[in-house]
């Protein structure tokens, strides 16, 4: 996932990841063997900035050139959809869902690139009906690929956060079983649920950070109805994807994660643990910023660099 793959190269990729207030940029050295990866540069800044010059901002202040670059979307720069999927071939699939999903597109069809996260086969190569639909505008993706051409640099992937997610999930999956994640940043509130790599359920709360720091009573309530719609959210994983099996939710690091975890201890039946990034990443060359929300503003662009 998602737009714009292009030819590899023998360089570790650069991931840029932005949100209102922040930049963040990660490289990471994967290792081989199952051990963790290995953490080589990892830059958040403080901008307030369009989020093209943010993202500028990041790339000038890694100093690197010819580096191939991994960018990703802020949410109000696409749409991430579900979508009953027509039962056509593999290879007509792209076209036929742009059918299918065109009255839900905020663009005209003609202004718009679409990729697809298709439905998995199960059981005598059966297919669920619904996927998921990325779209994002032609114009927005063109200028995020030609932005970096004064530092040589070439945008290989342009991603998104519910994808970003699932990846982090692959790392800390338990074998056989599902993993939630709960995201809150300075973008949004995102929960996903995946298992062996494959992304089955995502839904947006309408809570972030910057809403969060409105006050402490205005924090409790966003946390307590948060809580009722996780209630909610993990339900829905228990009737309608019990296959998944999903084994634990993981919350990542932001400024009152400690306050919202007692809480979700205390009021969901899955067991919900805080995401310690120096436990998940070898730090030992690189080290995390130590602000919270800090790491809030990185936790994506982690994401990224482990596709």
């Amino acid at each position: 996932m998602m737009f714009g793959l292009r030819r590899k190269s023998g360089q570790m990729p650069l991931n840029l990841a932005s949100s209102p207030g922040f930049v963040a940029a990660v490289q990471l050295v994967p290792v081989l063997g199952g051990g963790r990866p290995r953490l080589q540069l990892a830059q958040v800044s403080s901008s307030t900035a369009s989020i093209a010059e943010r993202l500028d901002l990041a790339m000038r202040q890694t100093h690197l050139k010819h580096v191939p670059l991994r960018i990703l979307l802020e949410p109000s720069e696409y749409q991430f959809l579900q979508a009953e999927f027509p039962n056509v071939p593999a290879d007509e699939l792209k076209t036929a869902i742009r059918w299918q999903v065109k009255d839900m597109l905020r663009l005209p069809l003609e202004r718009v690139t679409l990729d697809v996260v298709p439905p998995v086969e199960q059981a005598q190569g059966m297919r669920r009906s619904q996927g998921f639909v990325v779209a994002a505008g032609n114009d927005l993706l063109l200028e995020r690929m030609q932005q970096f051409r004064a530092y040589n640099a070439e945008v290989q992937v342009i991603d998104v956060p519910e994808m970003v997610q699932r990846n982090f999930a692959d790392l800390v999956e338990e074998p056989g079983r599902g993993t939630a994640v709960l995201s809150i940043s300075h973008n949004a509130c995102l929960l996903t649920a995946s298992r062996e790599g494959v992304l089955y359920f995502t839904r947006a709360f309408d809570l972030s950070l910057v809403s969060l720091a409105a006050s402490e009573v205005a924090r409790r309530e966003q946390f307590d109805r948060l809580v009722l719609e996780l209630q909610r959210s993990i339900d829905v994983l228990d009737r309608q994807l019990s296959f998944l099996s999903v084994s634990t939710l993981w919350l990542t690091p932001f400024q009152h994660a400690g306050e919202l975890l007692s809480l979700l201890i205390e009021n969901l039946y899955l067991p919900v643990k805080l995401v310690v990034l120096a436990d998940v990443f070898d730090c030992s060359g690189c080290s995390l910023p130590a602000q919270p929300d800090q790491q809030a503003a990185m936790f994506h662009a982690l994401g990224l660099a482990l596709r």
